[in-house]
């Protein structure tokens, strides 16, 4: 019973999908939102850099049809920094290892097979760290990650009733204490959220618009002068990411722009089934703190406009662009809910300057399957 751990093949990819498809993975059920070939081709192979590095473990029998049992892959991005610098990094998912075959390779770590391949590959194509969210710190540390942060959650409710049915149907907890726990929280958190009715706005020398553009200079803007990274959102990266997503879910740009139509500030919003995400947010330095409060509200009252009962928002604070970014939210109402997915990283170059703390982190990493 051979053990195979290689690169994909193209005539491979329907294995692929259909594993992840099926297969229960490392920390719960198999994926709710089921990938068919656009979904898979969109994701790894028509990227706006390069196909993504994508490795499998394969069960080789004598007579039989090789069977997988597990995958994991690398997507590669371009990283800029505030001072103009470009570098690649590649940022991991599609970790999946069959259960049972867990069981059946005992003597051999496939997960840790599948890194190294992945490691030596991403290396060989310039490729500075590695990085992704995960919720196995210990595993990921004996594959030589750090484990420096986790990710929190907000939430900002705009109408308790459907919040309430909305957590009820994503947790198990269904006893009386359990529904009135929820529905406790779900009454306070929209209580927090009427805040943002008290405070204070100006749009005085500002006008709005809902246009996808580059915001490359924005951030540059919005961090400097400290000297942090940003995954590079060009157009083509942005028609990639939202124009030709295609998974069921719809996008809304919220952007400031001064006398001279300088973006000044750029909310990004997913919406999927009346709930919207926070994907990103940048606010350029000298923006006032009124202004800021003004596009913030815009967004909110136009969320609610399209009956959203929900805004979700996943932050960091690991630096001072990911801290400003959760404070700006909070003060507009956005309520904790609890610790997230934990960051890991691992440098592949001796010469990096990359560290955890100087990458500006948001949703628009992820790939934007919900």
């Amino acid at each position: 019973m051979p053990l195979e751990i290689r690169l994909i093949n193209d005539s491979e990819y329907r294995a692929a999908i259909d594993f992840y498809n099926n297969t229960r993975n490392l920390t719960g059920p198999a994926k709710k939102v089921m990938r068919g070939s656009d979904e898979f081709c969109w994701e790894f192979l028509n990227g706006p850099n390069r196909k993504a590095v994508y490795a499998c473990a394969w069960n080789i029998e004598d007579g039989k049809e090789p069977v997988l049992i597990g995958t994991q892959c690398m997507i590669i991005h371009r990283i800029i920094t505030t001072d103009g610098k470009m570098i690649l990094a590649a940022k991991g998912e599609d970790t999946l290892i069959e259960i049972n075959a867990l069981r059946k390779f005992k003597k051999t770590d496939i997960l840790k097979e599948l890194n190294t391949l992945l490691t030596d590959e991403c290396r060989n194509n310039g490729v500075e760290y590695l990085w992704g969210f995960n919720r196995l710190p210990a595993t990921y540390r004996r594959l030589g990650y750090k484990i420096p942060f986790k990710s929190f959650n907000t939430v900002l409710v705009l109408n308790p009733v459907k919040t309430y049915q909305y957590l009820l149907i994503l947790r198990s907890d269904h006893t009386a204490w359990g529904k009135l726990k929820i529905a406790t929280l779900s009454g306070l958190a929209y209580v927090c959220s009427l805040k943002r009715i008290f405070i204070q706005t100006r749009k005085k020398g500002f006008h709005v618009n809902s246009e996808i553009n580059d915001n490359t200079r924005l951030f540059q803007r919005a961090a400097y002068p400290d000297r942090l990274f940003f995954l590079v959102q060009d157009q083509e990266y942005l028609r990639w990411r939202i124009g030709d997503n295609p998974y069921p879910v719809k996008y809304k740009f919220f952007q400031l722009l001064d006398r001279n139509n300088t973006v000044k500030a750029q909310i990004i919003c997913s919406l999927n089934n009346d709930v919207a995400y926070i994907e990103q947010t940048l606010f350029a330095k000298d923006l006032k703190r009124k202004s800021v409060n003004f596009l913030l509200k815009s967004m909110v009252k136009s969320l609610k406009n399209e009956l959203i009962f929900l805004v979700r928002y996943t932050g960091t604070r690991n630096n001072t662009l990911n801290i400003s970014e959760m404070d700006l939210l909070r003060n507009m109402g956005f309520v904790l809910t609890g610790s997230g997915e934990w960051f890991t990283f691992k440098s592949l170059s001796d010469n990096s300057v990359i560290t955890p703390d100087s990458i500006y982190l948001s949703h628009m990493y992820k790939q934007g399957r919900t």
